[in-house]
Protein backbone atom coordinates (compact mmCIF):
# COMPACT_ATOMS: atom_id res chain seq x y z
CA UNK A 1 0.00 0.00 0.00
CA UNK A 2 1.36 3.60 -1.04
CA UNK A 3 2.27 6.36 1.63
CA UNK A 4 0.64 8.88 -0.50
CA UNK A 5 -2.78 8.85 -0.32
CA UNK A 6 -3.30 10.47 -3.51
CA UNK A 7 -0.97 8.30 -5.77
CA UNK A 8 -2.70 6.91 -8.78
CA UNK A 9 -1.01 4.54 -11.77
CA UNK A 10 -2.46 4.58 -14.90
CA UNK A 11 -0.68 2.93 -18.30
CA UNK A 12 0.67 5.68 -20.72
CA UNK A 13 -0.63 6.88 -23.66
CA UNK A 14 1.04 8.13 -26.36
CA UNK A 15 0.15 11.74 -25.69
CA UNK A 16 2.17 10.96 -21.85
CA UNK A 17 5.07 10.91 -24.03
CA UNK A 18 6.43 14.39 -23.75
CA UNK A 19 5.83 14.75 -20.23
CA UNK A 20 7.15 11.15 -19.68
CA UNK A 21 10.46 11.33 -21.72
CA UNK A 22 10.74 14.67 -18.95
CA UNK A 23 10.32 12.39 -16.01
CA UNK A 24 12.28 9.47 -17.37
CA UNK A 25 15.57 11.90 -17.98
CA UNK A 26 15.23 13.63 -14.63
CA UNK A 27 14.69 10.33 -12.59
CA UNK A 28 17.60 8.90 -14.46
CA UNK A 29 20.09 11.77 -14.16
CA UNK A 30 19.20 11.79 -10.22
CA UNK A 31 19.62 7.90 -9.64
CA UNK A 32 23.22 7.90 -11.71
CA UNK A 33 24.48 11.06 -12.79
CA UNK A 34 27.31 11.29 -9.65
CA UNK A 35 27.72 7.72 -10.55
CA UNK A 36 29.31 8.09 -14.24
CA UNK A 37 31.28 10.25 -16.70
CA UNK A 38 29.90 13.72 -17.40
CA UNK A 39 30.62 13.08 -21.57
CA UNK A 40 29.43 9.88 -22.08
CA UNK A 41 26.45 10.29 -19.20
CA UNK A 42 25.04 13.34 -21.05
CA UNK A 43 25.38 11.92 -24.35
CA UNK A 44 23.44 8.62 -22.88
CA UNK A 45 21.07 10.59 -21.25
CA UNK A 46 20.37 12.84 -24.59
CA UNK A 47 19.77 9.79 -27.07
CA UNK A 48 17.67 8.01 -24.72
CA UNK A 49 15.09 10.03 -23.26
CA UNK A 50 13.84 12.12 -26.23
CA UNK A 51 9.83 12.57 -26.52
CA UNK A 52 10.02 10.51 -30.09
CA UNK A 53 11.86 7.86 -28.32
CA UNK A 54 9.62 7.68 -25.36
CA UNK A 55 6.56 7.54 -27.74
CA UNK A 56 8.27 5.18 -29.89
CA UNK A 57 8.57 2.60 -26.60
CA UNK A 58 4.71 3.19 -25.78
CA UNK A 59 3.47 2.33 -29.39
CA UNK A 60 5.95 -0.91 -29.11
CA UNK A 61 3.17 -3.83 -28.38
CA UNK A 62 5.87 -5.86 -26.82
CA UNK A 63 6.45 -2.63 -23.82
CA UNK A 64 3.84 -1.63 -21.72
CA UNK A 65 4.45 1.55 -19.00
CA UNK A 66 2.55 2.52 -16.02
CA UNK A 67 2.89 5.74 -14.74
CA UNK A 68 2.71 7.04 -10.66
CA UNK A 69 0.55 10.31 -10.35
CA UNK A 70 0.06 12.49 -7.55
CA UNK A 71 -2.93 14.72 -8.44
CA UNK A 72 -1.65 15.48 -12.19
CA UNK A 73 2.10 15.71 -11.84
CA UNK A 74 4.39 12.51 -12.74
CA UNK A 75 6.13 11.23 -9.97
CA UNK A 76 7.52 7.84 -11.44
CA UNK A 77 7.37 5.15 -13.82
CA UNK A 78 7.71 1.42 -14.73
CA UNK A 79 8.36 0.15 -17.91
CA UNK A 80 7.87 -3.80 -18.54
CA UNK A 81 8.58 -5.84 -21.99
CA UNK A 82 8.59 -8.82 -23.68
CA UNK A 83 12.37 -9.69 -24.40
CA UNK A 84 14.55 -12.41 -24.27
CA UNK A 85 15.12 -13.76 -20.68
CA UNK A 86 18.57 -14.36 -19.47
CA UNK A 87 19.21 -18.49 -19.44
CA UNK A 88 19.40 -17.91 -15.47
CA UNK A 89 15.63 -17.17 -15.58
CA UNK A 90 13.43 -20.78 -15.19
CA UNK A 91 10.28 -20.10 -14.59
CA UNK A 92 8.97 -19.11 -18.19
CA UNK A 93 7.29 -17.18 -19.69
CA UNK A 94 8.83 -14.29 -18.37
CA UNK A 95 8.47 -10.67 -18.77
CA UNK A 96 11.39 -8.28 -18.32
CA UNK A 97 10.97 -5.18 -15.90
CA UNK A 98 13.54 -2.78 -17.81
CA UNK A 99 12.84 0.41 -15.57
CA UNK A 100 11.57 1.66 -12.55
CA UNK A 101 11.62 5.44 -11.16
CA UNK A 102 10.50 7.70 -8.81
CA UNK A 103 11.79 11.27 -8.57
CA UNK A 104 14.13 11.29 -5.91
CA UNK A 105 12.37 13.61 -3.79
CA UNK A 106 9.58 10.88 -3.03
CA UNK A 107 12.50 8.65 -2.27
CA UNK A 108 10.98 5.95 0.52
CA UNK A 109 7.30 7.32 0.08
CA UNK A 110 6.00 3.86 -1.41
CA UNK A 111 6.10 4.84 -5.33
CA UNK A 112 8.89 2.14 -6.26
CA UNK A 113 6.42 -0.53 -4.42
CA UNK A 114 3.19 0.41 -5.99
CA UNK A 115 4.58 0.50 -9.61
CA UNK A 116 6.34 -2.97 -8.65
CA UNK A 117 3.08 -4.35 -7.53
CA UNK A 118 1.11 -2.86 -10.68
CA UNK A 119 4.25 -4.87 -12.98
CA UNK A 120 3.63 -8.02 -11.04
CA UNK A 121 -0.11 -7.92 -11.08
CA UNK A 122 -0.40 -7.44 -14.99
CA UNK A 123 2.72 -10.32 -15.12
CA UNK A 124 0.44 -12.64 -12.91
CA UNK A 125 -3.02 -11.52 -15.44
CA UNK A 126 -1.41 -11.89 -18.91
CA UNK A 127 0.08 -15.50 -17.11
CA UNK A 128 3.56 -14.72 -17.01
CA UNK A 129 5.34 -16.90 -14.57
CA UNK A 130 8.08 -14.94 -13.60
CA UNK A 131 9.73 -11.15 -13.64
CA UNK A 132 13.64 -10.63 -14.56
CA UNK A 133 15.15 -7.51 -14.69
CA UNK A 134 18.94 -6.22 -15.21
CA UNK A 135 20.88 -4.28 -12.78
CA UNK A 136 24.03 -2.05 -12.44
CA UNK A 137 26.13 -3.58 -9.43
CA UNK A 138 26.68 0.42 -8.71
CA UNK A 139 23.03 0.93 -8.33
CA UNK A 140 22.77 -0.18 -4.62
CA UNK A 141 19.92 1.54 -3.58
CA UNK A 142 17.63 0.24 -6.56
CA UNK A 143 19.63 -3.56 -5.48
CA UNK A 144 18.23 -3.15 -1.86
CA UNK A 145 14.90 -2.64 -2.86
CA UNK A 146 14.96 -5.31 -5.59
CA UNK A 147 16.49 -8.00 -3.09
CA UNK A 148 13.67 -6.53 -0.27
CA UNK A 149 11.09 -7.29 -3.26
CA UNK A 150 12.49 -10.92 -2.98
CA UNK A 151 14.53 -10.89 -6.79
CA UNK A 152 17.45 -13.09 -6.81
CA UNK A 153 20.89 -12.99 -8.25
Amino acid sequence: MSKIKELNIKTAMPSDASALAELSEKTFVEAFAKLNKKEDFESYVADSFTENKIKSEILDKKSLFFIAKIKDQFVGYAKICQSSPPECVRLLPAIELSRLYSLKRYWGYGIGHALMETCIEHARNKTFKSIWLGSWKENSRGNAFYKKKHFEI
